[in-house]
């Protein structure tokens, strides 16, 4: 909503909720509470019922909400009516997890290209996307507008990858590779963080040997 700020925790609770209702939508549920969301998202009820009080336009607390009016007003706030094209920077291992797993339920995004600088394998097909070289990817990314780019490299490799990125215009950049990387102001670097989700979840695990 223009004017308002909205805090990455609200971003995130409001990308459980979306999932949440392509589910329900899916199953053919007509309305959903904020109880059904909380229980299905993990979310308190009352982080739910804020969450959506916030914006003001959801419908009537107590009542329901209409699941492809609440899932549209949502995938508005999150800009996700018309998702950026995700391309993948390196074809190895985790790479081609992410191809094959394709992205189903996230609201319409999807792998648009995928680049990689071994010879041996450019030029094959992973879940339909042909593997590019990477020395293309300005050429390339030309063709996408904007797009969010995935660092699927080897250890070592990521920082040149991300030159590249840098280079042809990228801003937006998620990274499974968990070396320092440095960007230049204006460009968005995000790392998928394995190991502070496991100290995340022992954290839990030892809380609730304690009690």
């Amino acid at each position: 909503m223009p004017g308002r700020k909205v805090s990455e925790k609200t971003i995130r609770r409001l990308s459980h909720y979306a999932r949440c209702l392509r589910r329900a939508r899916t199953d053919g549920v007509p309305l959903v509470t904020s109880k059904h969301l909380s229980e299905r998202c993990g979310i308190s009820s009352a982080a739910v019922r804020k969450d959506l009080a916030f914006f003001g336009e959801f419908g009537k607390q107590g009542s329901g909400y209409g699941v492809s009016d609440l899932l549209e007003n949502i995938e508005r706030i999150l800009g996700t009516c018309e998702p950026p094209a995700v391309i993948v920077v390196g074809a190895g291992n985790i790479g081609s997890v992410l191809l094959e797993s394709v992205l189903d339920g996230t609201g319409g995004y999807s792998y648009s290209a995928l680049f990689d600088s071994d010879p041996n394998i450019i030029g094959t097909t992973i879940a339909g996307v042909t593997v590019q070289p990477l020395a293309e990817l300005r050429e390339a990314l030309g063709e996408h507008g904007d797009v969010i780019a995935i660092l699927a490299v080897p250890p070592g490799e990521g920082q040149n990858a991300v030159d590249n990125l840098v280079s042809t215009g990228c801003i937006s950049i998620l990274s499974f590779t968990l070396e320092p990387l440095e960007v230049p102001d204006g460009v968005v670097l995000r790392y998928v963080e394995v190991s502070t989700e496991l100290d995340i979840l022992t954290h839990s695990m030892k809380c609730r040997d304690r009690s």
